[in-house]
């Protein structure tokens, strides 16, 4: 017995630092390396979120951004040449989704795909005892085994446009945020039961309005109508590129995801407004 209780004794410290000491070291260790300047300028002329974060939020995206250059490997598909601008660019906005969170948010990551545009995928549906194929034409995925799927160039083209109402990447890495818990049901883990309960009230109320007004002018896209996993998505994308507006039409709602990422994009401005930011494919 006592042989037994000293090895549940070391799996439990192995646990322990595995799941908490070895983060916290890593994320102090790579806070203490600077951050080369090409990749600062790089994001500044690149990605139009980067521009609106105040220094604090900008330096905890380095270091988030870093673990995650370091944790997941890369990949580029139909003959696209990754580069390392381009992964940090990519990571740079997974970054941001858990600047006040833990990098641990991604434990499962670890795979990105990047294809230079649109990619085709064969899509299985059954109608009765009739199984259907059809080809349909994407720009992002995320599967819950711990890959992520991105097109390049409508990534670098929503990063740099300060107006945009969609981000690519903000919306696969959301899902990844939501398929922690291994299930895509638009309820990332949240703080109690009590907060989860809210959560539900909140985004059920608010999906079922987006479903029933279809179009209009709401700053969620009708595409979160499909699922609360997909509502869950588009509302990340329009909580860090149009806050002020979400807020306005869905205050409950911001107040939640607010809540949930521990940021309010509201006080961001972008101080770098005067910089010119210029695009290229061709990073």
């Amino acid at each position: 017995m006592l042989g037994y209780g000293i090895a549940l004794t070391a799996i439990v410290v192995a646990a322990f630092y595995w799941l908490f000491v070895r983060p916290r070291r890593q994320l102090e260790r790579l806070a203490r390396i600077p951050v080369p300047m090409d990749w600062i300028e790089q994001l500044r002329a690149q990605m139009a979120l980067y521009r609106r974060l105040p220094p604090i939020r900008r330096a905890r995206l380095h270091t988030h951004m870093r673990v995650l250059l370091e944790r997941v490997e890369f990949y580029g598909c139909a003959g696209l040449e990754l580069t390392e601008p381009m992964k940090v660019l990519i990571a740079a906005h997974g970054a941001l989704l858990i600047n006040q969170l833990s990098p641990d948010y991604y434990h499962k990551l670890q795979s990105i795909l990047v294809y230079p545009g649109a990619y085709r995928v064969s899509q299985s549906q059954q109608d009765g005892p009739v199984l259907h194929f059809d080809d349909q034409d994407r720009l992002g995925e995320s599967w819950q085994q711990g890959k992520l799927v991105l097109a390049w160039d409508t990534l670098i083209r929503e990063a740099g446009d300060n107006s945009s109402r969609s981000n690519v990447a903000l919306h696969e890495f959301a899902h990844q945020l939501d398929q922690v818990d291994g299930a895509a049901d638009g309820a990332p883990p949240l703080a109690s039961g009590e907060v989860a309960q809210h959560w539900q009230q909140v985004f059920s109320e608010a999906w079922e309005r987006r479903r029933r007004h279809s179009g209009g002018n709401s700053i969620i896209d009708e595409y979160g109508a499909t699922s609360p996993a997909e509502f869950f998505a588009v509302a990340t994308e329009a909580f860090f590129l149009h806050p002020a507006l979400l807020a306005s039409q869905e205050p409950e709602l911001y107040d939640c995801m607010a809540g949930f990422y521990r940021l309010d994009p509201r006080d961001w401005h972008d101080g770098d407004a005067t910089r010119p930011t210029p695009l290229t494919a061709n990073t």
